[in-house]
Protein backbone atom coordinates (compact mmCIF):
# COMPACT_ATOMS: atom_id res chain seq x y z
CA UNK A 1 0.00 0.00 0.00
CA UNK A 2 1.32 3.58 -0.71
CA UNK A 3 3.28 5.20 2.36
CA UNK A 4 2.96 8.81 3.66
CA UNK A 5 5.37 11.14 2.46
CA UNK A 6 7.92 13.22 3.88
CA UNK A 7 8.69 16.28 2.51
CA UNK A 8 12.03 18.58 2.53
CA UNK A 9 12.46 22.59 1.67
CA UNK A 10 12.37 23.89 -2.03
CA UNK A 11 15.39 23.80 -4.69
CA UNK A 12 15.92 24.82 -8.41
CA UNK A 13 14.91 23.03 -10.62
CA UNK A 14 17.44 20.93 -13.06
CA UNK A 15 16.60 22.17 -16.87
CA UNK A 16 16.56 18.32 -18.18
CA UNK A 17 13.94 17.80 -15.06
CA UNK A 18 12.01 21.09 -15.84
CA UNK A 19 11.79 20.06 -19.70
CA UNK A 20 10.40 16.63 -18.65
CA UNK A 21 7.37 17.98 -16.55
CA UNK A 22 6.61 20.26 -18.69
CA UNK A 23 6.22 17.81 -21.19
CA UNK A 24 3.63 15.65 -18.90
CA UNK A 25 2.11 18.52 -17.99
CA UNK A 26 1.23 19.45 -21.43
CA UNK A 27 -0.03 15.94 -21.96
CA UNK A 28 -2.26 15.97 -19.45
CA UNK A 29 -3.71 19.66 -20.76
CA UNK A 30 -4.71 18.04 -24.03
CA UNK A 31 -5.90 14.72 -22.68
CA UNK A 32 -7.33 14.28 -19.30
CA UNK A 33 -8.87 10.72 -20.22
CA UNK A 34 -4.91 9.67 -19.61
CA UNK A 35 -5.95 10.37 -15.25
CA UNK A 36 -8.96 8.24 -16.09
CA UNK A 37 -8.79 4.52 -15.98
CA UNK A 38 -10.26 2.01 -18.66
CA UNK A 39 -12.67 0.05 -17.48
CA UNK A 40 -12.18 -3.58 -17.63
CA UNK A 41 -15.93 -4.46 -17.76
CA UNK A 42 -19.00 -3.27 -19.43
CA UNK A 43 -20.96 -1.03 -17.27
CA UNK A 44 -24.69 0.78 -17.34
CA UNK A 45 -22.71 3.49 -15.37
CA UNK A 46 -18.80 4.46 -15.33
CA UNK A 47 -17.75 5.21 -11.78
CA UNK A 48 -15.73 7.88 -13.40
CA UNK A 49 -18.22 9.57 -14.99
CA UNK A 50 -18.70 12.63 -12.77
CA UNK A 51 -14.50 12.81 -12.58
CA UNK A 52 -14.70 12.98 -16.13
CA UNK A 53 -17.26 15.54 -16.09
CA UNK A 54 -14.88 17.60 -13.46
CA UNK A 55 -11.83 16.99 -15.51
CA UNK A 56 -13.50 18.05 -18.62
CA UNK A 57 -14.04 21.55 -16.59
CA UNK A 58 -10.63 22.44 -15.69
CA UNK A 59 -9.71 21.29 -19.06
CA UNK A 60 -11.35 24.31 -20.63
CA UNK A 61 -8.66 26.85 -18.71
CA UNK A 62 -5.57 24.41 -19.64
CA UNK A 63 -4.33 28.22 -21.20
CA UNK A 64 -4.98 30.21 -17.94
CA UNK A 65 -2.16 29.22 -15.00
CA UNK A 66 -4.05 31.54 -12.94
CA UNK A 67 -7.57 29.94 -13.02
CA UNK A 68 -5.95 26.88 -12.91
CA UNK A 69 -4.11 27.52 -9.58
CA UNK A 70 -7.27 28.81 -8.18
CA UNK A 71 -8.94 25.44 -9.45
CA UNK A 72 -6.31 23.74 -7.35
CA UNK A 73 -7.48 25.14 -4.29
CA UNK A 74 -11.16 24.02 -4.10
CA UNK A 75 -12.89 20.73 -4.62
CA UNK A 76 -11.99 17.11 -4.91
CA UNK A 77 -9.15 16.44 -4.72
CA UNK A 78 -7.98 14.21 -7.62
CA UNK A 79 -9.50 17.21 -9.39
CA UNK A 80 -7.29 19.92 -7.98
CA UNK A 81 -3.79 17.85 -8.03
CA UNK A 82 -5.02 17.95 -12.03
CA UNK A 83 -5.56 21.80 -11.65
CA UNK A 84 -2.13 21.72 -10.63
CA UNK A 85 -0.27 19.54 -12.30
CA UNK A 86 -1.83 21.85 -15.91
CA UNK A 87 -0.74 24.72 -14.46
CA UNK A 88 2.82 23.70 -14.75
CA UNK A 89 2.72 23.76 -18.76
CA UNK A 90 0.29 26.74 -18.46
CA UNK A 91 2.65 28.66 -16.66
CA UNK A 92 5.60 27.73 -19.26
CA UNK A 93 8.48 27.47 -16.33
CA UNK A 94 9.16 25.56 -13.25
CA UNK A 95 11.51 27.29 -11.45
CA UNK A 96 11.71 25.68 -8.07
CA UNK A 97 10.69 22.05 -6.32
CA UNK A 98 9.81 20.28 -3.27
CA UNK A 99 11.48 17.46 -2.41
CA UNK A 100 9.46 14.42 -1.24
CA UNK A 101 11.33 11.28 0.38
CA UNK A 102 8.94 8.01 -1.08
CA UNK A 103 9.88 4.25 -0.77
CA UNK A 104 11.18 4.57 -3.87
CA UNK A 105 13.75 7.37 -3.33
CA UNK A 106 13.33 11.38 -2.97
CA UNK A 107 10.93 13.06 -5.62
CA UNK A 108 10.65 16.40 -6.57
CA UNK A 109 7.66 18.11 -7.70
CA UNK A 110 5.97 21.75 -7.65
CA UNK A 111 3.67 23.09 -5.08
CA UNK A 112 0.40 24.21 -6.43
CA UNK A 113 -2.77 25.14 -4.67
CA UNK A 114 -3.74 23.05 -1.43
CA UNK A 115 -3.41 20.03 -2.94
CA UNK A 116 -2.53 16.07 -1.29
CA UNK A 117 0.88 16.19 -1.81
CA UNK A 118 0.82 12.29 -2.51
CA UNK A 119 -2.14 13.35 -5.55
CA UNK A 120 0.57 16.35 -6.45
CA UNK A 121 3.37 13.92 -7.02
CA UNK A 122 1.59 11.52 -8.90
CA UNK A 123 0.05 13.55 -11.41
CA UNK A 124 2.99 15.91 -12.18
CA UNK A 125 4.99 12.74 -12.48
CA UNK A 126 2.43 10.86 -14.71
CA UNK A 127 4.58 9.03 -16.47
CA UNK A 128 5.86 6.98 -13.96
CA UNK A 129 3.46 3.79 -13.47
CA UNK A 130 4.50 3.64 -9.83
CA UNK A 131 4.37 7.13 -8.67
CA UNK A 132 1.28 7.62 -10.75
CA UNK A 133 -0.71 5.37 -8.38
CA UNK A 134 -0.21 7.51 -5.58
CA UNK A 135 -3.58 9.10 -6.55
CA UNK A 136 -5.89 6.57 -6.70
CA UNK A 137 -5.69 4.83 -3.41
CA UNK A 138 -8.67 7.02 -2.19
CA UNK A 139 -10.27 6.56 -5.17
CA UNK A 140 -10.28 3.02 -5.05
CA UNK A 141 -10.83 2.26 -1.54
CA UNK A 142 -14.04 4.21 -1.93
CA UNK A 143 -15.57 2.83 -4.76
CA UNK A 144 -13.99 -0.30 -4.24
CA UNK A 145 -12.29 -0.79 -7.19
CA UNK A 146 -9.21 -2.68 -8.37
CA UNK A 147 -6.95 -0.12 -10.38
CA UNK A 148 -3.82 -1.56 -12.60
CA UNK A 149 -1.10 1.18 -13.53
CA UNK A 150 1.13 -0.34 -16.58
CA UNK A 151 4.01 1.13 -18.67
CA UNK A 152 1.33 2.68 -20.99
CA UNK A 153 -1.88 3.42 -18.93
CA UNK A 154 -4.37 2.84 -16.11
CA UNK A 155 -7.12 0.08 -15.89
CA UNK A 156 -9.92 -0.53 -13.68
CA UNK A 157 -12.53 -3.50 -12.62
CA UNK A 158 -15.61 -2.47 -10.78
CA UNK A 159 -16.17 -6.48 -9.88
CA UNK A 160 -13.39 -7.34 -7.95
CA UNK A 161 -9.78 -8.44 -8.70
CA UNK A 162 -9.44 -9.04 -12.34
CA UNK A 163 -5.47 -7.94 -13.37
CA UNK A 164 -5.36 -7.07 -17.31
CA UNK A 165 -3.19 -9.36 -19.79
CA UNK A 166 -1.23 -6.04 -20.27
CA UNK A 167 -0.35 -5.54 -16.10
CA UNK A 168 0.24 -9.26 -15.69
CA UNK A 169 2.49 -9.95 -18.84
CA UNK A 170 4.87 -6.43 -17.18
CA UNK A 171 4.97 -7.64 -13.45
CA UNK A 172 6.18 -11.51 -14.71
CA UNK A 173 8.51 -10.40 -17.10
CA UNK A 174 9.91 -8.44 -14.34
CA UNK A 175 10.35 -11.00 -11.43
CA UNK A 176 13.60 -10.44 -9.93
CA UNK A 177 14.29 -14.58 -10.54
CA UNK A 178 15.38 -16.55 -13.09
CA UNK A 179 12.49 -18.12 -13.58
CA UNK A 180 10.56 -20.68 -16.02
CA UNK A 181 7.02 -19.31 -16.41
CA UNK A 182 7.42 -18.04 -12.72
CA UNK A 183 9.20 -21.32 -11.57
CA UNK A 184 12.64 -21.40 -10.29
CA UNK A 185 12.77 -25.47 -11.18
CA UNK A 186 14.43 -26.52 -8.06
CA UNK A 187 13.30 -29.26 -5.69
CA UNK A 188 13.55 -27.65 -2.36
CA UNK A 189 11.32 -25.89 -0.26
CA UNK A 190 9.23 -23.04 -1.65
CA UNK A 191 6.91 -20.51 -1.46
CA UNK A 192 4.32 -20.59 -3.95
CA UNK A 193 2.12 -17.51 -5.04
CA UNK A 194 -0.77 -18.05 -7.14
CA UNK A 195 -1.72 -14.98 -8.77
CA UNK A 196 -5.74 -16.17 -9.35
CA UNK A 197 -7.37 -14.06 -11.96
CA UNK A 198 -3.95 -13.74 -14.16
CA UNK A 199 -3.79 -17.43 -13.46
CA UNK A 200 -0.57 -17.82 -12.81
CA UNK A 201 1.75 -19.58 -10.05
CA UNK A 202 5.18 -17.66 -8.82
CA UNK A 203 6.94 -20.92 -7.17
CA UNK A 204 10.77 -19.59 -5.78
CA UNK A 205 13.02 -22.18 -3.65
CA UNK A 206 14.99 -21.40 -0.56
CA UNK A 207 17.72 -21.36 -2.34
CA UNK A 208 16.77 -19.26 -4.93
CA UNK A 209 14.66 -16.75 -2.38
CA UNK A 210 16.08 -13.54 -1.63
CA UNK A 211 14.80 -10.37 0.52
CA UNK A 212 12.25 -10.03 -2.59
CA UNK A 213 8.62 -10.38 -1.24
CA UNK A 214 7.43 -11.62 -4.81
CA UNK A 215 3.73 -11.18 -3.65
CA UNK A 216 4.20 -7.61 -2.84
CA UNK A 217 6.05 -7.37 -6.36
CA UNK A 218 3.17 -8.58 -8.18
CA UNK A 219 0.88 -6.20 -6.56
CA UNK A 220 3.07 -3.39 -6.60
CA UNK A 221 0.81 -1.59 -8.81
CA UNK A 222 -2.63 -2.38 -7.84
CA UNK A 223 -4.75 0.13 -6.21
CA UNK A 224 -7.53 -1.59 -4.56
CA UNK A 225 -9.04 -1.85 -0.77
CA UNK A 226 -6.75 -5.43 -0.42
CA UNK A 227 -4.38 -5.52 -3.00
CA UNK A 228 -3.84 -8.90 -1.89
CA UNK A 229 -7.13 -10.30 -2.19
CA UNK A 230 -5.97 -11.70 -5.73
CA UNK A 231 -3.41 -13.98 -4.65
CA UNK A 232 -2.80 -17.06 -2.40
CA UNK A 233 -0.16 -17.48 -0.93
CA UNK A 234 1.76 -21.15 0.94
CA UNK A 235 4.89 -22.85 1.45
CA UNK A 236 5.66 -26.40 -0.22
CA UNK A 237 7.71 -28.44 1.75
CA UNK A 238 8.33 -31.78 2.44
CA UNK A 239 11.40 -33.79 3.70
CA UNK A 240 13.28 -36.34 2.60
CA UNK A 241 13.57 -40.04 3.28
CA UNK A 242 9.88 -41.27 3.33
CA UNK A 243 9.52 -42.21 6.23
CA UNK A 244 5.55 -42.41 7.02
CA UNK A 245 5.98 -40.77 10.69
CA UNK A 246 7.06 -37.54 8.51
CA UNK A 247 4.06 -37.40 6.07
CA UNK A 248 0.98 -35.49 6.33
CA UNK A 249 0.09 -32.13 5.43
CA UNK A 250 0.64 -29.00 7.04
CA UNK A 251 -0.83 -25.93 5.71
CA UNK A 252 1.49 -22.39 6.31
CA UNK A 253 0.47 -20.63 9.31
CA UNK A 254 -2.65 -17.83 8.67
CA UNK A 255 -0.47 -15.48 10.97
CA UNK A 256 2.58 -15.95 8.48
CA UNK A 257 0.55 -15.48 5.61
CA UNK A 258 -0.81 -12.28 7.45
CA UNK A 259 3.01 -11.33 8.26
CA UNK A 260 4.05 -11.91 4.74
CA UNK A 261 1.36 -9.78 2.98
CA UNK A 262 2.34 -7.33 5.35
CA UNK A 263 5.17 -6.71 4.63
CA UNK A 264 6.90 -8.14 7.66
CA UNK A 265 8.58 -11.29 5.74
CA UNK A 266 10.57 -11.97 2.46
CA UNK A 267 10.32 -14.73 0.37
CA UNK A 268 13.46 -16.66 2.43
CA UNK A 269 11.81 -15.43 5.70
CA UNK A 270 8.16 -17.00 5.12
CA UNK A 271 9.86 -20.47 3.99
CA UNK A 272 12.55 -20.12 7.08
CA UNK A 273 9.62 -19.28 9.50
CA UNK A 274 7.07 -22.01 8.11
CA UNK A 275 9.75 -24.99 8.07
CA UNK A 276 10.22 -24.15 11.94
CA UNK A 277 6.47 -24.05 12.46
CA UNK A 278 6.09 -27.42 10.78
CA UNK A 279 9.09 -28.72 13.00
CA UNK A 280 6.97 -28.14 16.55
CA UNK A 281 4.27 -29.27 15.11
CA UNK A 282 6.01 -32.47 13.61
CA UNK A 283 7.90 -32.69 17.10
CA UNK A 284 4.16 -31.74 18.52
CA UNK A 285 2.70 -35.45 17.22
CA UNK A 286 4.99 -37.79 18.92
CA UNK A 287 8.62 -39.41 18.41
CA UNK A 288 10.61 -38.37 15.15
CA UNK A 289 14.05 -37.69 14.72
CA UNK A 290 14.43 -34.62 11.83
CA UNK A 291 17.85 -32.84 10.77
CA UNK A 292 17.51 -29.88 8.46
CA UNK A 293 15.53 -31.56 5.40
CA UNK A 294 15.86 -35.51 6.10
CA UNK A 295 13.46 -37.30 8.20
CA UNK A 296 14.33 -40.59 10.27
CA UNK A 297 11.20 -41.45 11.45
CA UNK A 298 11.78 -42.99 14.61
CA UNK A 299 15.44 -44.87 13.71
CA UNK A 300 17.56 -43.38 16.51
CA UNK A 301 20.33 -45.19 15.12
CA UNK A 302 20.00 -43.87 11.36
CA UNK A 303 19.36 -40.17 13.20
CA UNK A 304 23.11 -40.96 15.35
CA UNK A 305 24.82 -41.73 11.56
CA UNK A 306 24.03 -38.85 10.08
CA UNK A 307 25.19 -36.46 12.99
CA UNK A 308 28.39 -34.91 12.56
CA UNK A 309 29.98 -35.04 16.16
CA UNK A 310 32.56 -36.91 18.37
CA UNK A 311 31.81 -39.95 20.15
CA UNK A 312 31.14 -38.56 23.56
CA UNK A 313 28.35 -36.13 21.88
CA UNK A 314 26.46 -38.91 19.98
CA UNK A 315 26.29 -40.80 23.66
CA UNK A 316 25.12 -38.05 25.45
CA UNK A 317 22.49 -37.76 22.52
CA UNK A 318 22.28 -41.58 22.99
CA UNK A 319 20.72 -40.55 26.65
CA UNK A 320 17.99 -38.46 25.25
CA UNK A 321 16.96 -40.99 22.51
CA UNK A 322 16.18 -43.58 24.99
CA UNK A 323 13.93 -41.06 26.80
CA UNK A 324 11.65 -41.11 23.80
CA UNK A 325 12.02 -37.71 23.16
CA UNK A 326 11.22 -36.17 19.65
CA UNK A 327 14.18 -34.15 18.24
CA UNK A 328 13.47 -31.62 15.20
CA UNK A 329 16.68 -29.59 14.41
CA UNK A 330 17.40 -27.58 11.16
CA UNK A 331 21.21 -29.11 10.99
CA UNK A 332 22.81 -32.05 11.31
CA UNK A 333 25.36 -30.52 13.98
CA UNK A 334 25.77 -32.56 16.94
CA UNK A 335 26.80 -29.45 19.06
CA UNK A 336 23.74 -27.63 17.95
CA UNK A 337 21.14 -30.52 18.33
CA UNK A 338 23.01 -31.21 22.09
CA UNK A 339 22.64 -26.99 23.14
CA UNK A 340 18.76 -27.61 21.64
CA UNK A 341 18.15 -30.47 23.95
CA UNK A 342 19.99 -29.63 27.11
CA UNK A 343 17.06 -28.42 29.06
CA UNK A 344 15.68 -30.08 30.61
CA UNK A 345 17.83 -33.04 29.26
CA UNK A 346 21.13 -31.76 30.88
CA UNK A 347 21.35 -34.37 33.84
CA UNK A 348 21.01 -37.10 31.36
CA UNK A 349 23.37 -36.40 28.76
CA UNK A 350 25.98 -35.36 31.27
CA UNK A 351 25.58 -38.66 33.07
CA UNK A 352 25.83 -40.85 29.54
CA UNK A 353 29.07 -39.54 29.36
CA UNK A 354 30.47 -39.64 33.44
CA UNK A 355 28.55 -39.87 35.85
CA UNK A 356 25.68 -38.82 37.98
CA UNK A 357 27.96 -37.18 40.76
CA UNK A 358 30.13 -35.69 38.38
CA UNK A 359 26.94 -34.47 36.30
CA UNK A 360 25.70 -32.49 38.74
CA UNK A 361 29.31 -30.89 39.71
CA UNK A 362 29.40 -29.67 36.30
CA UNK A 363 25.98 -28.47 36.11
CA UNK A 364 27.64 -25.62 38.85
CA UNK A 365 29.78 -24.61 36.38
CA UNK A 366 26.88 -21.67 35.14
CA UNK A 367 29.52 -20.13 33.09
CA UNK A 368 29.99 -22.45 30.58
CA UNK A 369 27.89 -23.60 27.45
CA UNK A 370 26.44 -26.77 26.97
CA UNK A 371 29.50 -28.33 24.71
CA UNK A 372 31.82 -27.09 27.31
CA UNK A 373 30.10 -28.55 30.40
CA UNK A 374 30.30 -32.23 28.20
CA UNK A 375 33.57 -31.49 27.31
CA UNK A 376 34.74 -30.72 30.96
CA UNK A 377 32.59 -34.14 31.97
CA UNK A 378 34.53 -36.33 29.63
CA UNK A 379 37.58 -34.20 31.10
CA UNK A 380 36.99 -35.10 34.92
CA UNK A 381 36.49 -38.63 34.15
CA UNK A 382 39.47 -39.67 32.16
CA UNK A 383 41.19 -37.72 34.72
CA UNK A 384 39.94 -40.17 37.34
CA UNK A 385 40.63 -43.14 35.70
CA UNK A 386 44.16 -41.53 34.85
CA UNK A 387 44.59 -41.62 38.46
CA UNK A 388 43.27 -44.12 39.31
CA UNK A 389 45.87 -46.57 37.51
CA UNK A 390 48.91 -44.94 38.81
CA UNK A 391 50.70 -46.73 41.14
CA UNK A 392 51.15 -45.47 44.59
CA UNK A 393 54.96 -44.47 45.96
CA UNK A 394 56.02 -43.99 49.28
CA UNK A 395 59.73 -43.31 48.07
CA UNK A 396 60.50 -41.32 45.57
CA UNK A 397 63.75 -38.66 44.65
CA UNK A 398 63.54 -34.97 44.03
CA UNK A 399 64.14 -36.89 39.81
CA UNK A 400 61.78 -39.64 40.43
CA UNK A 401 59.00 -36.77 41.45
CA UNK A 402 59.86 -34.48 38.46
CA UNK A 403 59.68 -37.64 36.40
CA UNK A 404 56.21 -39.11 37.66
CA UNK A 405 54.81 -35.34 38.24
CA UNK A 406 55.69 -34.88 34.33
CA UNK A 407 53.24 -38.02 33.47
CA UNK A 408 50.33 -37.56 36.08
CA UNK A 409 50.26 -34.01 34.80
CA UNK A 410 50.18 -34.46 31.26
CA UNK A 411 47.75 -37.35 32.22
CA UNK A 412 45.05 -35.55 34.25
CA UNK A 413 45.12 -32.16 32.02
CA UNK A 414 46.85 -32.04 28.39
CA UNK A 415 49.58 -30.60 27.45
CA UNK A 416 48.78 -27.22 28.84
CA UNK A 417 49.12 -28.58 32.18
CA UNK A 418 52.46 -30.47 31.60
CA UNK A 419 54.12 -27.18 30.28
CA UNK A 420 53.20 -25.32 33.04
CA UNK A 421 55.14 -27.73 35.20
CA UNK A 422 58.26 -27.69 32.67
CA UNK A 423 58.02 -23.83 33.07
CA UNK A 424 58.32 -24.09 37.22
CA UNK A 425 61.05 -27.06 36.84
CA UNK A 426 64.86 -25.92 38.03
CA UNK A 427 67.01 -25.00 35.01
CA UNK A 428 70.07 -28.02 35.72
CA UNK A 429 71.01 -30.26 32.78
CA UNK A 430 69.40 -33.33 34.19
CA UNK A 431 65.80 -31.64 34.83
CA UNK A 432 65.68 -29.82 32.20
CA UNK A 433 66.84 -33.13 29.94
CA UNK A 434 64.11 -35.10 31.30
CA UNK A 435 61.59 -32.06 30.81
CA UNK A 436 63.12 -32.13 27.39
CA UNK A 437 62.36 -36.28 27.09
CA UNK A 438 58.53 -35.50 27.93
CA UNK A 439 58.43 -32.64 25.08
CA UNK A 440 59.56 -34.75 22.60
CA UNK A 441 57.35 -37.64 23.97
CA UNK A 442 54.09 -35.40 23.17
CA UNK A 443 55.30 -33.82 20.09
CA UNK A 444 56.21 -30.54 21.98
CA UNK A 445 59.66 -31.00 21.28
CA UNK A 446 60.43 -29.31 17.92
CA UNK A 447 58.54 -26.20 18.28
CA UNK A 448 60.40 -25.86 22.05
CA UNK A 449 64.09 -26.97 21.33
CA UNK A 450 65.22 -23.39 21.02
CA UNK A 451 64.93 -23.30 25.20
CA UNK A 452 67.61 -26.25 25.29
CA UNK A 453 71.11 -26.79 24.91
CA UNK A 454 72.43 -29.15 22.41
CA UNK A 455 73.47 -31.79 25.33
CA UNK A 456 69.67 -31.12 27.27
CA UNK A 457 67.84 -31.68 23.59
CA UNK A 458 70.64 -35.17 23.29
CA UNK A 459 69.95 -36.01 26.98
CA UNK A 460 66.13 -35.94 26.27
CA UNK A 461 65.70 -37.55 22.86
CA UNK A 462 67.45 -41.42 24.59
CA UNK A 463 64.93 -41.00 27.31
CA UNK A 464 62.03 -40.08 25.49
CA UNK A 465 61.10 -43.68 24.29
CA UNK A 466 60.76 -44.29 28.61
CA UNK A 467 58.87 -41.32 28.66
CA UNK A 468 56.39 -41.78 26.06
CA UNK A 469 55.70 -45.26 27.88
CA UNK A 470 54.93 -43.59 30.85
CA UNK A 471 52.36 -40.89 28.73
CA UNK A 472 50.47 -43.85 27.78
CA UNK A 473 50.85 -46.75 30.61
CA UNK A 474 49.25 -47.51 33.84
CA UNK A 475 50.09 -49.84 36.37
CA UNK A 476 53.25 -52.35 36.28
CA UNK A 477 54.23 -51.06 32.68
CA UNK A 478 54.37 -47.73 34.09
CA UNK A 479 56.22 -48.20 36.93
CA UNK A 480 58.36 -50.37 35.01
CA UNK A 481 59.15 -47.02 33.02
CA UNK A 482 59.57 -44.85 35.79
CA UNK A 483 61.98 -47.34 37.04
CA UNK A 484 63.82 -47.50 33.42
CA UNK A 485 63.84 -43.70 32.87
CA UNK A 486 65.52 -43.07 36.11
CA UNK A 487 68.19 -45.61 35.43
CA UNK A 488 68.77 -44.37 31.91
CA UNK A 489 69.19 -40.63 32.89
CA UNK A 490 72.12 -41.75 35.06
CA UNK A 491 70.13 -39.93 39.20
CA UNK A 492 71.14 -43.31 40.45
CA UNK A 493 67.07 -42.84 42.25
CA UNK A 494 64.91 -45.85 42.58
CA UNK A 495 61.25 -45.99 43.32
CA UNK A 496 59.62 -47.94 45.67
CA UNK A 497 55.86 -48.73 45.48
CA UNK A 498 53.89 -48.09 48.35
CA UNK A 499 51.83 -51.38 49.74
Amino acid sequence: MASRARFRGIKKTPKNMEKEMLATSQKLADDPSLVVPKLLEEVRKSPFAYLEKNLSKVQDHRDDAEKLIKLAGKGDQFVRAYAAAVSLSASGKLPYLTTANLPVGPVSFAMRGTVDREKLIALQHFDDPDLRLLAYWDMAREDRLHIYSTERGLFASVSGPKAPEEYVKEMMDNLPYRTTEGNCGHDRPAVVVKWVSANKEVRVCAECASDVNTAQHLMARVAAPDPYDDVKVSVEHRYGGGRPECLGDFATPPDLIKRYLDGDLDDAGLITEHVKAKGEWMRSRGQVYILGQECYGKDGEAFLNALKGNDYEKLALRAVLALNVPIVSDQNQAGKVISEMWSPHAKAMLAAVSDTTTAESVLALKDLTPGQMLAEAVRSVKQREALQSFPSYSQLGPVGQLVDGLARSYRTGGTVAMLRLVERTEKVHLRRAICYAFLEAIGEGQQRKWQFSKEERESGEHLAPHALEMTRAGGEDYHNALLRLLQESGSGESAVRAP
